[in-house]
């Protein structure tokens, strides 16, 4: 009873939301779906190499808030985006991580001629090693936060040249 209460409260938001939100969440679902296929059927080996350029993260630049009118509405499409994906991923039929959920933020960033610093984290936990990605666009923290402090930043992938995959 309480996932249909949810989930009618889920589809009475998106109703709320209006036409460009809508527009945002059904590209948000297919990129999800793409992100989760890429993983499976490419593997991260070439998925990496389709995000760009690996950088240290401590060699990024700082987040810088933005100031201009132009910065502050790029910085709005992105947490619109981050806001969109971060909304249909706990009702994607599979587990849509925080990979995937960064990998379809980053696709719906680029598709907008908006770079996006996707962050690749580590921690150790019960003898295992946890990872976690996120995304800084436009000057804004866009998904995958708020970070854990024991997640130490390994490197990010930073804005360059698209390549297809």
């Amino acid at each position: 009873m309480a996932i249909a209460i949810t989930v009618a409260r889920k589809i009475g938001t998106l109703a709320a939301v209006g036409p460009r939100r809508q527009l945002l969440v059904v590209e948000a679902v297919g990129q999800l779906v793409r992100a989760r296929y890429r993983l499976k059927m490419r593997g991260w080996t070439q998925v990496a190499a389709a995000l760009g350029t690996m950088i240290p993260a401590d060699a990024v630049p700082a987040l810088e808030t933005p100031i201009s009118a132009a910065e502050i509405a790029t910085a709005r499409l992105a947490r619109q985006i981050g806001w969109a994906v971060g909304a249909v991923a706990p009702f994607m039929p599979f587990r849509a991580k925080c990979l995937e959920q960064a990998m379809a933020v980053h696709a719906m960033l680029r598709a907008r001629g908006v770079g996006a610093f996707m962050y690749f984290g580590a921690s150790p936990s019960d003898g295992k090693i946890s990872a976690h990605a996120w995304i800084d666009a436009a000057g804004v923290r866009v998904i995958g936060y708020p970070v854990a402090r024991e997640f130490t930043p390994l490197g990010c992938f930073v804005p360059g040249p698209v390549s297809p995959l």
